[in-house]
């Protein structure tokens, strides 16, 4: 029916991706035959493999989106393997796959997590499934995954230490399986809880010890109040003790007695557990020692330790919910003031949180808008303005942008794009209260920038910033809007862009790594840092000088850039020239020339290679490209209007029109009408539909998430 026919997707981006990542033929690896064998009478089942062994045997695979297919295969189709005498040997191919996945996504540890964690689920579902008559049959396949587990590198078995299935449970099921009755070899079994132990003990012992650590940060809070008893467990004395223990367990003739007493030692769940337990047992304990009088500090030393959790990267499975902790011990906290209470108690938990900012700076944030929901609800504007203006002495995360890595992504705060949106999420409360807060966001980005990726979809944010009552603080959402890199509705290299920077790398072939670096970086990591990186390549040009760009290339890419050669040599002597024209003294002159001018420029460098005269133009056409999309200005106006009179707004057509009569006044006249006019649409009450057609790339050889392609809403548009 025509009513299910999906529109042709129109995506510059999207179809150059597909046509990069054509192969004329993908060819599944013999090996895996046994595996399509076993569930070939199942025409939907087979179907469904098929297409999956397509994708992982594709040259530009995509793991993130083949681990969830092929773990929930794997795991769903698990009984008809089982029925199968060859389910042995396709248990094998199929830990083979997860294996390789392990291995291709080292440098991803989202996706190695992923890989690591579906994996030993598989494995786990495998041993719950067999009794005891199958486990004999399935002992060399068992012990083939063991092994190739325990060959990993130390940094990639962490995973498999603090996943979700500890591999301790998988051997009390195999213990329990096999009982007395199976002859089983465990070695392989015992020889990787042996090293899994092991790596655990000595992960902890690199993390700072907790109870010198609690002693040393609780200060006055624990003034005469001891709790060291609380941290036994997990002290580095009975951490090391259990580090000997382990080493002492000799799998030798006896794996089935060692892997026994491996299994009595904790594990990585176990600490997890007494971490867990820790912070409730400081409120009891302040609770046996004042047992007549509320332990005021009670709480503050729950949270002093709860802030410890959030900054212990072996903690992760129990993050969430401790976040969940933080903010509920806050909101308890802030419910059980009066209200004359309430502004000391702000200005304690402002100190708390100023203390530990640098170490949680996530959880800080996370914690001030929680604070800051609860505040409002109260509406009194003085206790908001107390609670406000404590927010902006909290400080700003800066985005301290340092450099891109090889993978184009820029290094900068992680934190600077969240603290953004919690003030956001503040000023939203009630905007006309919120001047103070909504001025120190401004300064604060003025002052240091910012950086904002394509990909964040910032404008999301707009959108939703200007469907509140934003009226009493039009000026300072304008003054806002006007330094965030964000005003444009193609995401990702689109259109002029996509073509303009493709073109000047292939001049060259893309062997012009610089060149291939900029384009690569416009195409899967866009941002505002684009323009300065173009500016930066010019000065190169200019000088010679690599140090200008050491902001924008990774290390190994900067050291291969030569300084001389045929990618170099020309433009340098074009630039020498540009410099030296009667009234230029910057690139930033130049990068404003009209194009007679650029033009007329050009066409007198005939001893240069017209390649080289071409690839000075197309960046300089990339420059004003990507400053115009970041940067608000008057760059191509009468283009933007026209633009804008096809995407839902018809009357700047008759503005244009307008424009051309020449008459001052009328012209004036005209352009504050239209801007009422806009003004209107910003300030409806109305809430309009965001039209997003966003695409993500199916197969990505670094398998980076690059996103790409429009985004409106008529406010936001407005």
């Amino acid at each position: 029916m025509t009513a299910d026919v999906k529109p042709a997707i129109e995506s510059d981006a999207l179809k150059a991706n597909l046509m990069e990542t054509a192969v004329s033929e993908v060819e599944i690896d013999p090996a895996l035959a046994v595996v399509q064998a076993i569930v070939e009478p199942y025409k939907g089942i087979a179907r469904n493999l098929h297409s999956l062994l397509y994708e992982i045997s594709h040259p530009y695979r995509n793991w993130t989106i083949i681990l969830p297919r092929l773990r929930a295969f794997t795991l769903k189709n698990l009984p008809h393997y089982l029925r199968d005498e060859r389910g042995p040997e396709a248990m094998e191919r199929f830990c083979e796959l997860f294996l390789r996945a392990i291995g291709e996504t080292k440098k991803n540890e989202a996706q190695l997590g992923m890989a690591m964690e579906s994996l030993l689920a598989y494995l786990e579902k495998v041993i719950s499934s067999l009794d005891q008559e199958k486990l004999p049959a399935y002992e060399e396949s068992l012990a083939f995954c063991f092994r190739n587990l325990q060959e990993l590198e130390d940094n990639v078995m962490l995973f498999m230490v603090q996943g979700h299935h500890p591999i301790k449970k998988i051997g009390k099921i195999m213990l329990e399986l096999a009982g007395e009755e199976v002859k089983y070899d465990f070695s392989p079994l015992a020889s990787l809880m042996k090293k899994i132990l092991q790596l655990n003990y000595i992960y902890w012992l690199g993390e700072e010890d907790p109870q010198p650590w609690f002693a040393a940060e609780c200060g006055d809070l624990c003034s005469g109040w001891q709790a060291g008893r609380l941290f036994n467990a997990i002290s580095h004395r009975q951490i090391n003790e259990h580090l000997e223990a382990a080493k002492k367990i000799e799998v030798g003739n006896e794996p089935l007695q060692a892997l026994e007493q491996l299994l009595e030692l904790p594990g990585h769940m176990d600490v997890v557990r007494f971490y867990k337990q820790i912070p409730e047992k400081l409120v009891e304990e302040g609770e046996l020692l004042v047992p007549d009088a509320a332990d005021r500090f009670a709480e503050n030393r729950k949270l002093l330790f709860l802030f410890r959790v959030m900054d212990t990267a072996g903690l992760y499975l129990i993050h969430e919910e401790t976040l969940r902790e933080i903010n509920r011990s806050l909101i308890q906290l802030i419910r059980q003031q009066t209200f004359e209470e309430i502004e000391s108690f702000l200005l304690t938990t402002f100190k708390l949180l100023k203390v530990n900012v640098r170490r949680y700076p996530h959880t800080s944030l996370q914690c001030i808008q929680v604070l800051g929901a609860e505040v409002f609800k109260r509406e009194s504007s003085r206790l908001v303005e107390t609670f406000l203006w404590e927010s902006v002495r909290f400080g700003f995360q800066y985005a301290k942008v340092s450099g891109v890595d090889e993978e184009w992504q820029p290094i900068y705060n992680p934190s600077h794009l969240e603290n953004i949106r919690v003030w956001l999420s503040l000023i939203m409360q009630e905007p006309k209260w919120c001047s103070t807060l909504f001025s120190a966001l401004i300064i604060n980005l003025k002052l240091s920038g910012t950086c904002v990726k394509d990909t964040d979809l910032f404008q999301r944010d707009i959108s939703r910033l200007l469907n509140h009552p934003i009226e009493p603080v039009f000026n300072l959402v304008k003054q806002f809007a006007k330094l965030m890199p964000v005003f444009f509705n193609e995401i990702g290299a689109e259109g002029l862009l996509r073509d303009v920077s493709t073109e000047i790398d292939e001049i060259h072939q893309r062997r012009d790594l610089l060149i291939h670096f900029l384009r690569k970086q416009s195409h899967v990591e866009s941002s505002n840092l684009i323009v300065d990186f173009i500016t930066a390549i010019f000065n190169f040009w200019y000088s010679r000088d690599k140090t200008v760009l050491t902001h924008y290339l990774p290390e190994e890419v900067l050291s291969q850039i030569p300084v001389t050669g045929p990618y170099v040599d020309d433009l340098h002597t074009l630039m020498q020239r540009l410099m030296t024209t009667r009234g230029v003294s910057s690139i930033e002159q130049v990068l404003n020339w009209g194009e007679r001018r650029l033009t007329t420029f050009i066409n007198k460098q005939q001893d240069l290679a017209e390649s080289e005269t071409r690839r000075f133009v197309l960046l300089v056409k990339m420059f004003r490209l990507v400053n115009q999309k970041y940067n608000l200005g008057f760059q191509e106006l009468r283009l933007q209007l026209e633009q804008a009179a096809n995407s839902g707004f018809p009357e700047m057509g008759d503005l244009l029109q307008d424009l051309e009569s020449g008459d001052t006044l009328h012209c004036l006249t005209a352009l504050l009408d239209r801007l009422e006019g806009l003004k209107e649409i910003i300030l409806s009450e109305e809430q309009f539909e965001a039209k997003e057609d966003i695409y993500h790339k199916r197969h990505i050889a670094v398998d980076i998430p690059s996103v790409y392609g429009r985004y409106r809403e008529l406010k936001f548009d407005a």
